[in-house]
């Protein structure tokens, strides 16, 4: 395994990290007992940074995980989300601090290592679901996440950047005053790196990743499975009328050319993708048994992907896979 430093954390992780939708039964079903033991083959392989979520499964991946670590001598790094409901901005401090003590208790832990907005970030509050403005993020919810850390409840503190406002964004970003972002990066949409192409029909991340590593800020990638786009077959049924995952499982189906040598499966290839980033610290793809933790761990050490078929995957990307 190898191990890079997020940001200006200082901390150590390992460029394979462990997703809690996973364990949290988002990306289809698992067992209490499949979650905790692939939590126990990730520590074996190396993995040491784990993210997880109150959302994932209503607490059920905090729990997983906090049972899992439970007596393990690994040094692990855990952060978890706090999402604010529109009902609790009025008292943004208390709403923040139960939720972190709710979490702090399934996880079995005193404290986290980050601490992330899981909101999105929109102009105006309520915009769209669970969205809060810039001067949100920046006014009262940096205040109590500030409290958390004052109370020893967390390191450090982030942002999850996932269908955002960009101009909101970069305001984020900017201030200097979060510690860490989830950059949503993979083989179908690479506009939190790169500009987006004129002809792709894609969500614009809007380059946040070589942004964030300007302020010193650690990355982790996130969605570098497409929401179960990029693998063999998605583990759930998908919601009708989804046409995000529809769109992607129909740009998903031309990559097959991607399968050669050591890659032998989609899923392998969309977390290679994803690691030869270096500026992503960690990806966390979503993980609910011991055969998904093996695979992520041992594309942390595979060879990149050739540039002759790195440049097909680009020309397909900038026709919108047509």
């Amino acid at each position: 395994m190898e191990y890079s430093t997020l940001g200006r954390t200082g901390l150590r992780v390992s460029r394979a990290g462990f997703g809690g939708g996973g364990i949290g039964q988002v990306w289809g079903p698992t067992t209490e007992e499949a979650a905790i033991h692939s939590v126990h083959r990730a520590l074996e392989l190396g993995i040491t940074f784990f993210d997880v979520a109150p959302a994932y499964g209503d607490g059920t991946a905090e729990e997983a995980l906090g049972r899992a670590l439970v007596g393990r001598s690994e040094e692990v790094f855990v952060a978890t989300k706090v999402r604010l409901r529109a009902d609790e901005m009025d008292d943004v401090s208390g709403a923040v601090r139960r939720s972190v003590d709710a979490s702090l208790s399934r996880l079995r832990r005193d404290s986290v290592d980050v601490l992330h907005v899981h909101n999105r970030f929109t102009e105006r509050r309520g915009e769209v679901l669970h969205s809060l403005s810039g001067d949100d993020v920046l006014g009262p919810v940096l205040d109590a996440y500030k409290e958390m850390q004052a109370a020893g409840k967390t390191r450090f503190i982030g942002l999850s950047a996932m269908d955002h406002h960009v101009p909101t964004m970069h305001r984020l970003i900017n201030s200097g005053e979060y510690d860490t972002v989830l950059a949503y990066y993979n083989l179908l949409n690479t506009t939190a790196q790169l500009p987006k192409p004129p002809g792709a029909e894609v969500f614009d991340n809007g380059q946040i990743i070589p942004l964030a590593r300007s302020q010193g800020m650690g990355i982790i990638g996130i969605r570098s499975h497409a929401a179960g786009a990029l693998t063999p077959a998605l583990d759930r049924p998908p919601a009708p009328g989804d046409a995000l995952m529809e769109a992607d499982l129909r740009k998903a189906a031309l990559l097959d050319f991607l399968l050669e040598g050591p890659i032998e499966t989609l899923s392998q290839a969309a977390m290679v993708f994803s690691v030869m980033n270096r500026d992503i610290d960690t990806t966390v793809p979503g993980v609910k048994n011991a055969a998904e933790a093996e695979e992520t761990a041992h594309c942390a050490d595979q060879p990149p992907i050739p540039e002759a078929r790195l440049q097909h995957m680009r020309e397909l990307y900038e026709r919108d896979f047509c």
